[in-house]
């Protein structure tokens, strides 16, 4: 389906591989390391407890009503 988007609209395509920037990883942990000490880089997750709830995190996780990353804590 989107493809004919790309092609209509005469866009370039290009994948991203991690591996492929491997040697920048020592700096970007550094700096992010930084970015979260310094609270400009913050995240949100959504948690569960017991193994009990993980069927309920998965309705909600392909339902959109989680934040962030799914978790579901187990002890």
């Amino acid at each position: 389906q989107n493809f004919f988007q790309v092609l209509v609209k005469s866009l370039t395509v290009r994948g991203f591989i991690v591996t492929n920037y491997l040697a920048q990883q020592p700096e970007f942990l550094q700096k992010m390391a930084r970015w979260i000490d310094d609270g400009n880089v913050k995240w949100q997750e959504t948690v569960y407890e017991g193994i009990d709830r993980a069927p309920d995190a998965l309705l909600a996780l392909f339902s959109g009503t989680n934040n962030g990353k799914m978790l579901v804590k187990l002890a």
